[in-house]
């Protein structure tokens, strides 16, 4: 489950660059999304690196969205050892501070306030001025060819923006680098959510159409249909499940389908079915983390949009939204 978890994470942060303002930001722990980067980064630097943390503000908030916070970190940190050629320490830290006058930082200012301030720095190369006025352009890059996309700092600096926050890098050829990362902090807290372990609804008997073009996929997601009560029929193959479909339209209570599939897209599929039995409850399912356009959603008479990978939880909400 981590390991879905982290793969969804990692689709988007490819698809951040790309993508400005479509994100639901709401109060998180500042340090929560940081500690849980940095076990990441303990997993995935060179042994050679140490790696030090001072995270002093554990009830600190900000209005954001934590994989972007956590994506600030790990892009940092990268930046950090690809300066160290994977020898020398990282140090990250986290604190708050309260600015009594306006922040004139070196890539942007602040008013005064109260900051959540996410530090990283290195023992590496450095940088000289030139170096330092670039390093947030996209796809500039002072590795060498084949070694970098130049987008990494360019994520870092467009995510801090998006937070309404700004960032300041202290740095000298030969002396190391500090990035430091300025969060407007908030006193809100996130309302609303569910209890860990509360009880989940179940279904009673009713059939589930699943169609995903992995195999494997559709055998787990079978396993979690069957333990929430329900009775999967799953397919791996568009054309066969549109078969069976065809065969007996009124057999399934609803269809579950994945949207990436190499013959027929997921709406395309949801098209079909719909002309057929316009009453079905159709849900989406997708690890693209953009929007699926409304139109196409609303021709295909599909019901909801969920993201993968899908847990138990979502799946028994979701369909105890639809089935009723």
């Amino acid at each position: 489950m981590k390991a879905g978890q982290r793969a969804r994470r990692v689709v988007d942060q490819i698809l951040t660059f790309s993508r400005r303002g479509d994100r639901r930001h709401r109060p998180i722990v500042a340090q929560t999304a940081t500690s849980e980067a940095i076990e990441l980064l303990r997993a995935s630097l060179p042994a050679t690196l140490s790696l030090r943390t001072m995270l002093r503000a554990p009830d600190a908030r900000i209005h954001g969205d934590a994989t972007q916070l956590e994506q600030v970190v790990m892009n940092l940190s990268t930046n950090a050892a690809h300066a160290m050629d994977g020898h020398g320490t990282i140090e990250i830290a986290l604190d708050t501070i309260k600015a009594k006058a306006d922040l004139l930082l070196s890539h942007g200012n602040l008013p005064a306030g109260r900051y959540v301030r996410v530090s990283v720095s290195d023992t590496g190369c450095g940088m000289d001025a030139p170096t330092m006025r670039r390093i947030f352009e996209p796809f500039f890059t002072t590795k060498a060819a084949g070694s970098g996309t130049g987008l990494g700092l360019a994520t870092v600096h467009g995510i801090v923006a998006e937070h309404h926050g700004a960032i300041n890098v202290k740095s000298a050829p030969g002396a190391g680098t500090i990035f430091e990362a300025y969060f407007p902090q908030t006193e809100a807290r996130e309302g609303g959510r569910e209890e860990a372990g509360s009880i989940l609804p179940r279904g009673e008997g009713q059939t589930i159409l699943l169609v995903d073009d992995e195999r494997d996929l559709v055998l787990l997601g079978e396993e979690m249909l069957a333990s929430l009560g329900f009775e999967p029929v799953g397919f791996d193959n568009c054309g066969a499940a549109l078969g069976a479909f065809r065969a007996d339209p009124h057999r399934f209570d609803l269809v579950l389908t994945d949207e990436v599939m190499p013959t027929m897209t997921g709406t395309e599929l949801a098209s079909a079915m719909h002309q057929l039995c316009p009453d079905l409850p159709i849900v989406l399912m997708t690890g693209y983390a953009g929007p699926v356009p409304i139109d196409r959603i609303r021709d295909s008479g599909i019901r909801e949009v969920v993201r993968k990978p899908l847990l138990s939880a979502t799946i028994a909400h979701c369909l105890a939204r639809h089935l009723h």
